[in-house]
């Protein structure tokens, strides 16, 4: 359990064993890691001991709108000013970048993952967290009431830090990183929820609909191949850890640059491949 962190249980766990097995992967002489916010670092700072510990030479630095919260405690790790809602201003190139539990409070979650495609390296990974909308029982909530869990109420239109202001389905956030130049998108999650567990008598009804939906209606030009790739999406949204989890967790690989323009928008994207 790591110490000092606010995040859902289990989530920093995940992440750290995440960063420890890529950081082995890629066998750098040093392995840069770059957090966008970080809070109070503990989800650093245990990342800093662990790769201590592995032997594994790294460079961790942190971005976030209050860097004192970090540089106050002198942990051997700078944190820059960063807006995640604006460019970030990094003349640096990392092998790895997390967003721990940060995409649902920002307004624009597509410049946040194009700001990371544009300081990670080729073959670096991206780590993002967020709430798990489509679980079984997010998915209930959202029937009675129109909300979400973690997205519980109405919005107050007069206080302007909100919180939770940004709900991302799995397959937005996938979509955006797709867009961006990242692939090998896995995800996974941490806990079960009991409104979730109790609600999987319903998962076949589910699993028929989203069949019929992804599968059966998919039609358009190129619909074979695009079968092929719903397949694969049908089946991270029906896995286990996405019908019951808490927390989703994203990871992905940069694979390419990804440039669109007003020629190439309308244009099939040759490199996405199932």
């Amino acid at each position: 359990m790591i110490t000092g962190s606010i995040s859902s249980k289990g989530v920093n766990e995940i992440v750290l064993q995440a960063v420890v097995e890529q950081a082995k992967k890629l066998e750098k002489d040093k392995v840069s890691i770059l957090e966008i916010g970080p809070g109070k670092g503990a989800l650093s700072k245990a990342i800093r001991d662990a790769l201590e510990e592995a032997g594994i030479k790294y460079e961790i630095e942190c971005g976030d709108i209050e860097p004192h919260q970090i540089n106050d405690q002198k942990l051997g790790f700078e944190c820059r000013y960063v807006d995640a809602q604006d460019k970030f201003n990094l003349n640096k190139s990392y092998d790895i970048g997390i967003i721990v539990e940060l995409i649902e409070h920002i307004e624009n979650p597509f410049h946040l993952i194009r700001e990371f495609a544009g300081i990670l390296k080729p073959g670096a990974m991206l780590i993002v967290t967020s709430p798990n909308i489509l679980s079984l029982g997010s998915r209930l909530r959202f029937f009675l009431t129109g909300c979400y869990d973690y997205f519980r109420r109405p919005f107050n239109e007069y206080w302007l830090n909100m919180g939770h202001v940004n709900p991302i389905n799995p397959l937005q956030l996938m979509y955006i990183l797709r867009k961006n130049g990242f692939e090998d998108i896995e995800v996974t999650t941490n806990k079960a929820t009991g409104s979730s567990i109790l609600m999987l008598p319903f998962a076949p009804l589910i699993f028929f609909f989203s069949l019929v939906h992804y599968i059966f209606r998919e039609n358009r030009e190129g619909g074979k191949e695009q079968k092929k790739r719903n397949r694969l999406t049908l089946g991270k949204l029906m896995s286990p850890g996405m019908l019951l989890g808490k927390i989703a967790i994203y990871k992905a690989v940069r694979t390419r640059d990804l440039k669109t323009n007003t020629t190439t928008w309308f244009q099939s994207d040759p490199f996405f491949k199932p």
